[in-house]
This record gives structure tokens, C-alpha cells and sequence, in this order.
């Protein structure tokens, strides 16, 4: 793995970190992560070479879906899909997922 920082702040109320991890195969995930008192925004946004595979996110602006704010995009869907609450360890096994199944 190759991980850049792009940004990080730390401060008393929000934590926050976006990050850039070069994995193998030519796959890039991109991290933002928001934490606080009561708050947790976050997106995972996993592409291969300039092709989006998979984006995890909470940002409230699918209020439609059964899971809002939680959300997974995918390729060549307009809509989101229903996804639970995701964090970075949940998102690490299904990229491990998608790699066993691209052998």
C-alpha cells in the first residue's frame, strides 16, 4: 500500500482525514473521514484506474432510500443502493472481495 495524507485536522469538536491509498492493480481508494461529538460523515471511494467501482457514503442528500443516510453508489447506477453504516475496516474486506474474485 501507498498512502498519501492529503489533509488532516485535528481539532477539539471534529476530527477529520482524507487520505489516498494507491493498492494494487491499479486501484486507488480515497479516504474522507469526519469525526465528532455526535457526528460521523464519511465517503470511501474506491476506482480503478480513472473508473469508479464502489462509493460508500453518508452524505444526506438520498432521503428516499430505506438506510439514509447510508448509501453505496455504483457503477452505471443513477441511484444508490441500500447500504448500512460503513467504516474503513468493512470497506478494506470488500475491496479483498472484489480482488479474490478479479484472480
Amino acid at each position: 500500500m501507498n498512502v498519501e495524507i492529503i489533509e488532516m485536522n485535528v481539532e477539539p469538536k471534529v476530527q477529520s482525514l482524507r487520505a489516498k491509498d494507491r493498492l494494487k492493480m491499479d486501484y486507488v481508494l480515497y479516504v474522507n473521514e469526519g469525526i465528532g461529538d455526535n457526528y460521523r460523515r464519511y465517503s470511501y471511494y474506491l476506482q480503478k484506474e480513472d473508473k469508479m467501482i464502489r462509493r460508500w457514503d453518508n452524505a444526506p442528500h438520498w432521503s428516499g432510500i430505506r438506510t439514509f443516510p447510508f448509501h453505496l453508489h455504483l457503477p452505471n447506477n443513477d441511484k444508490p443502493i441500500e447500504c448500512g453504516e460503513v467504516f474503513v475496516d468493512d470497506v478494506l474486506s470488500e475491496i479483498k472481495n472484489i480482488f479474490s474474485e478479479e484472480k
